[in-house]
């Protein structure tokens, strides 16, 4: 976990800007904030997206098998690419929750049966996604939600839990991006950790296999009987 301040902090002190032990200060951070956010601009245009993870809850509705997801929508939130993985708690128990695919949720005939969800299918559509629950809750059950979302800006105390390798990647190439602001000569080795962290987040990037909400090949069953592969 990290805040834009930490990365700002970490940045200012590769370069010099403040010693170790000391914090920028509000102007200093604002300025920072606005440089880290021009920076994730650049990389998104460089096919480079951060994403970051996020934890929610949202109260469920007695009867309600369906909830639109995204901006404006019945989970008015910023709209997820990713469900990592989900529970339902009820009374202190929590109940995780399998992620199945469209097909396999499209499997299930009687989807008006209620109770307590065991099943969680996210159909990422834009601007709003869909979370469909199996079995219908029989109550006001709280869901909580661990996400990707992607991350357009920071805002400078916001918490955020970065993909493996991204805290050092930013930190570095802000600090090469803060050099020139505040007169101080960027050591050769931010400038190499920089150039090579960024081209690890390119290959890791290029190396991922799309998100794509589908059955692995060969696997058989229903949400009834459970599925194998």
């Amino acid at each position: 976990m990290t805040t834009a301040l930490g990365i700002i902090t970490s940045a200012m002190r590769k370069i010099g800007a403040i010693g170790k032990g000391e914090s920028p200060s509000a102007d200093e951070a604002v300025d920072g904030l606005e440089m880290l956010n021009d920076l994730l601009a650049s990389l998104s245009n460089d096919s480079l997206v951060v994403y970051a993870r996020t934890f929610e809850s949202f109260t469920l509705q007695g009867g309600v098998s369906a909830y639109t997801i995204g901006s404006g929508a019945t989970f008015n939130t910023v709209r997820p690419v990713k469900i990592v993985s989900a529970y339902v708690r009820d009374g202190g128990i929590d109940t995780p929750l399998e992620i199945v695919t469209d097909e396999q949720y499209a499997s299930v005939t009687l989807k008006t049966a209620s109770g307590r969800p065991e099943y969680i299918n996210y159909t990422n559509a834009h601007p709003q996604a869909t979370i469909n629950l199996y079995p219908s809750p029989a109550m006001a059950y709280t869901l909580h939600l661990v996400t990707e979302k992607q991350l357009s800006t920071f805002t400078l105390n916001q918490t955020v839990d970065l993909p493996p390798g991204w805290g050092r990647m930013l930190i570095n190439n802000l600090a090469i991006e803060m050099g020139p602001e505040y007169g101080q000569a960027v050591p050769a080795e931010v400038i190499e950790i920089a150039r090579e962290s960024k081209g690890e987040i390119r290959l890791a990037v290029m190396a991922a296999k799309p998100m794509k909400w589908q059955s692995d090949i060969g696997a058989t069953g229903n949400i009834y009987s459970g599925w194998n592969s």
